[in-house]
């Protein structure tokens, strides 16, 4: 199986990577500095869960 960035997800704020891992127990695969902008990013898988926790995150604090 190749993995692609496709299947991946690159997460910069620190807010929503505390509630992924506070309300559904996803670990990134890894914690890491963006060697460009120097910027700390967690790097996770999509799946579903996530997609469960990005959802319910944009539902939370982006009201419409």
């Amino acid at each position: 199986m190749t993995i692609t960035n496709d299947d991946l997800f690159y997460c910069y704020s620190k807010q929503l990577s505390l509630f992924i891992w506070e309300h559904y127990k996803i670990t990134p695969l890894t914690v890491a500095l963006n060697p460009r902008s120097k910027r700390k990013f967690s790097l996770y898988v999509k799946t579903d869960k996530l997609q469960k926790a990005l959802k319910h995150y944009d539902n939370e604090y982006y009201k419409n």
